[in-house]
């Protein structure tokens, strides 16, 4: 059974050295909806270095215990999900942006990695060989950002389907997603009614087919944001 996904496998860290470029990619979760077939991501750089950044994406698929595998990335005729441009050169306290293209037919939901990998640009590597040369001495003197991060992109079918199904009893609670497109739990806390504490705020995504399960206790209340699409409904549990 497919199961919810959390923030833990979205960003990716190599060493840093000499960082002075920092990029920021916004949120981790992105979602192209149902009548578009592209998304606009934008890429800021918040140090004072320029940031050569290297965009790659791998397709999210699931096997049939539940567990997601990455695909290896297509040569570039054969990609479902392109990036324009591909290769992004960052100014110190700058933004650029890239748009991501989905080729195919949105008869069913999909889901993939976009990876946005600062590196140390070669010629012939597909940057602008002008802002190479003008970047020379930053490039020479090793001043770049070797952290990397990846958001997860949703790419929602054309005509999307929503049904999630909550059920109670007195040992716990269940949500299942028994629609076609990822459902969301927002701002999902546990409080504790007797303490009057309530857990970190998370955010929690159900694909089609999956659930999750609550536990119930008698001092333990479950609160969430219930969004489908455009609809967005308070939930509380165990109250």
């Amino acid at each position: 059974m497919r199961f919810y996904l959390t923030l833990l496998f979205i960003v990716f860290f190599s060493n840093q050295t000499q960082a002075a470029a920092e990029i920021s990619i916004g949120t981790l979760f992105d979602y192209m909806p149902s009548n578009k077939t592209t998304y606009l991501k934008k890429i800021m750089n918040m140090g004072d270095s320029t940031a050569f950044i290297k965009i790659s994406i791998n397709e999210i698929k699931y096997d049939e215990n539940g567990q997601p595998y990455e695909v290896p990335e297509q040569e570039a005729e054969n990609r479902t999900l392109i990036a324009s441009p591909s290769r992004l050169i960052i100014p110190a306290k700058g933004v650029q942006a890239t748009r991501l293209l989905f080729l195919e037919k949105k008869d069913a939901e999909r889901y993939f990695r976009v990876r946005f990998v600062p590196v140390q640009p070669k010629h012939n590597d597909g940057f602008d060989e002008k802002q190479i040369e003008q970047n020379s001495k930053e490039i020479s003197a090793g001043i770049q950002l070797l952290t990397g991060y990846g958001a997860f992109l949703f790419i929602t079918p054309e005509n999307p389907e929503y049904s999630t199904e909550i059920t109670e009893d007195s040992n716990g609670a269940e949500i299942k997603n028994n629609g076609n497109t990822t459902i969301i739990l927002d701002f999902f806390e546990a409080c504790n009614k007797r303490a009057k504490e309530c857990s970190t705020a998370t955010k929690y995504h159900i694909l089609p087919g999956s659930k999750k399960r609550l536990v119930k206790n008698s001092d333990e209340t479950y609160r969430f944001q219930l969004i489908e699409g455009d609809k967005t409904q308070s939930i509380v549990i165990g109250n």
